[in-house]
C-alpha cells in the first residue's frame, strides 16, 4: 500500500515530458496517427500513449523501430538518450515515509547530520530550527513529528535492513545552541539502536585521504519485486534517481565509502567512547 501511495504522488519527469513532445512532433510532422505507430510496433494504444504523455519511458528495444515509424531520422533516439541522462523526479521530504515503508533494504550516506531515521526528537527539532531560521515553532513541530513517525519503520516486523554510513565529523557537530547534552543524548540513541539490531552504523574517519562522498548525502532503496532507486538530498527536498545507470553510480559510490569506513564493531566502540560508557 505504501508503494502505491508513493507512486500516486509522483509527478511526471520533465525529461520524459520533453521526450514525449519530441515524439509527438515527429509523428505529426510525418502525418501519422497513433494507431499506425502502434500497428508498426505491435503494441497497444495505451502503451504508446504513455510515451507521448511522458508517463512512462519507452524501453530501449523499441527505439530503432519507433524512430523509423515516425520518420524521425534519429531525432527520437537522440531525445530518448538525452532524457535518460537527465532523469530525475523532484520529491518532497513528506514522501520519504512511503519509500522507507516499502523498502526491503535502505542504505544511507550522511556527511552532514545524523540520519533522520535515528535522530532524537530534540536533535530533529534543532536541525529544523537551524535549517529554517525564523520559522515559528507552530510550523516546525509538525515537521519534527513527521520525522519521528518515519522512525516507526524500524519497529516493523520484519524490519528493513538499514545501513548508515556517517562521517565522523557529524558526531561532533553541535546544533540549536543546545551544547553537548544534545549530542550525548543522540550518541546514546545511536548506541541503543545499534545494540537492538535496528540499524547498522559505520563511521567514516576524518583522515581517509579520499572523499568519495563529496556529492552530498544520498540514499539507496531496495524493494521486493520493484526496481531499486536512489535519492540525493538538497536543502528543501530530495531528487529521486530511478535511471538504472545513475543508480549504479550511486551504488558504486556507496561501496567505495563503505570501504573507507570503520567496521560496525569499531564504530560502536567509538560511539561508546564518546559517550563515556566504555
Amino acid at each position: 500500500m505504501a508503494w502505491v501511495k508513493w507512486m500516486a504522488v509522483r509527478k511526471k519527469d520533465p525529461a520524459w515530458l520533453a521526450f514525449g513532445r519530441t515524439l509527438r512532433s515527429c509523428r505529426e510532422a510525418a502525418g501519422k496517427k497513433q494507431h499506425e505507430i502502434c500497428k508498426a510496433l505491435d503494441i497497444s494504444s495505451g502503451y504508446y500513449s504513455n510515451w507521448e504523455t511522458g508517463a512512462k519511458p519507452p524501453p530501449e528495444k523499441f527505439m530503432g523501430g519507433l524512430d523509423r515509424a515516425v520518420d524521425a531520422d534519429g531525432r527520437v533516439i537522440d531525445a530518448w538518450e538525452k532524457a535518460k541522462r537527465q532523469v530525475a523526479a523532484p520529491m518532497r521530504f513528506v514522501e520519504l515515509p512511503d519509500l522507507e515503508a516499502a523498502a526491503l533494504e535502505l542504505r544511507e550516506y550522511q556527511p552532514l547530520l545524523i540520519p533522520g531515521l535515528v535522530q532524537t526528537e530534540e536533535y530533529a527539532r534543532s536541525v529544523f530550527e537551524d535549517s529554517f531560521p525564523g520559522m515559528s515553532s507552530r510550523r516546525i513541530e509538525p515537521m519534527v513529528q513527521a520525522r519521528m513517525d518515519r522512525q516507526r519503520v524500524l519497529d516493523r516486523d520484519p524490519r528493513p535492513l538499514v545501513i548508515l554510513l556517517v562521517a565522523e565529523a557529524v558526531l561532533h557537530q553541535q546544533l540549536g545552541g543546545r551544547g553537548m547534552r544534545l549530542l550525548r543524548d543522540q550518541w546514546r540513541r545511536l548506541i541503543g539502536d545499534v545494540e537492538a539490531a535496528k540499524v547498522r552504523v559505520q563511521i567514516i574517519p576524518r583522515d581517509t585521504g579520499r572523499h568519495y562522498g563529496s556529492g552530498g548525502p544520498f540514499r539507496l532503496y531496495t524493494f521486493t519485486g520493484k526496481a531499486s532507486v536512489a535519492s540525493a538530498e538538497y536543502m528543501t527536498g530530495e531528487t529521486l534517481i530511478n535511471d538504472p545507470d545513475r543508480y549504479r553510480e550511486c551504488l558504486t559510490s556507496f561501496g567505495l565509502l563503505q570501504g573507507e569506513a570503520h567496521s560496525e564493531a569499531v564504530s560502536l566502540r567509538m560511539l561508546k567512547e564518546l559517550d563515556g560508557s566504555t
